[in-house]
């Protein structure tokens, strides 16, 4: 019979100490033996908020000077775990019912895989009027999931979607001695999975081990997302050498795609900042949204989706350009 690992959970946050007390609660009330929060940056009265929580001996809080982004705040918690197994989640991901102990009893059985479980996002059952972007994320997201259903192991590394991940504490130090994780503010996950398909980690998918994403995100934040991962897509092209085929639709226009909505999106990504035709965009959006006019209000939103991308990816690959000019 397989030994049973112990478990840390390790859940980084930024700005959300009001959601932590319950899940702190859940994760423990489901066995973990360990709970690590990791307050990505000062956060103000933090200990009030997590006063009970914090007076329990499975919990460590710890509260970074700055802020270091996602992937460097987990490591933050790595480096103080002390479970066999890490169970890597987000403070936006809401565990389903024993997942920690789907989790625990995987990797009873196998040392050397990543556990990527199933959270789909919790979409509201009546549509508000500035939902598209949640709204385009979990389609995305079961896009992802019907792939991974027939995946290998390397195609499951190379779309490693976090907030919902196992691994062993010593295949996560190994990935992390292969390349050390830095700031990339948007594909940390990608970015993890690259490097443990270097290191020969076995990836499965388990559409049982079930956690609840509780994504929500407004016109103005999206807008901002979208420009900021453009750059993270720069940032993991230079940091390896190549574009992950998945990023490449993001930054570079399909040859079959329509040639208006080209077009829109090349003159978008071509600026520095917004102009006329994204204002008239931004608009439309909330007119959509006003009128219930859902199809339209997607359409719109992915459209500036990947002009407002490309528009990150190119003023970010121009910074990586000068820098290396610099240099040489």
């Amino acid at each position: 019979m397989a030994a049973v690992p112990t478990v840390s959970v390790i859940i980084p946050s930024y700005r959300r100490l009001e959601r932590l007390p319950a899940l702190i609660e859940s994760y423990l009330a489901q066995g973990a033996d360990e709970v690590v929060v990791v307050l990505d940056g000062p956060h103000r009265d933090w200990q009030a908020v997590l006063s009970g929580a914090a007076g329990d001996a499975r919990v460590q809080v710890i509260e970074l000077p700055l802020n270091r982004g996602l992937a460097l705040a987990r490591i933050a918690g790595l480096d103080v775990a002390r479970g066999e197994v890490i169970l890597v989640t987000d403070d936006d991901v809401l565990p389903g019912d024993g997942l920690v102990s789907r989790h625990r009893e995987f990797h009873g059985e196998h040392r050397n895989h990543v556990l990527m479980g199933y959270m789909p996002v919790d979409l509201p059952s009546s549509r508000g009027p500035d939902e598209a972007a949640t709204r385009l994320y979990a389609r995305d997201y079961e896009k992802q999931v019907a792939n991974w259903l027939n995946a290998n192991s390397h195609s499951l590394l190379g779309s490693l979607w976090g907030g919902n991940v196992s691994l062993s504490r010593e295949l996560y130090l190994r990935a992390e001695h292969y390349r050390s994780s830095q700031r990339l503010n948007y594909n940390e996950d990608l970015d993890l999975g690259i490097r443990l398909d270097r290191v020969g980690a076995v990836a499965t998918f388990d559409p049982g081990a079930l956690a609840s994403h509780q994504h929500r995100r407004d016109f103005g934040g999206f807008v901002v997302e979208c420009v900021v991962r453009g750059e993270a897509v720069a940032d993991l092209e230079k940091r390896w050498g190549f574009l992950p085929g998945q990023l490449v639709p993001l930054v570079r226009i399909p040859g079959d795609y329509r040639q208006t909505a080209a077009w829109l999106q090349r003159l978008i990504g071509a600026r520095d900042d917004a102009g006329a035709v994204e204002y008239a965009f931004r608009f439309a959006y909330r007119s959509a949204g006003a009128v219930h006019a859902w199809a339209a209000q997607d359409a719109i939103a992915r459209l500036l989706r990947r002009g407002l991308t490309m528009r990150g990816y190119r003023l970010r690959s121009l910074q990586h350009a000068a820098t290396n000019a610099i240099a040489r």
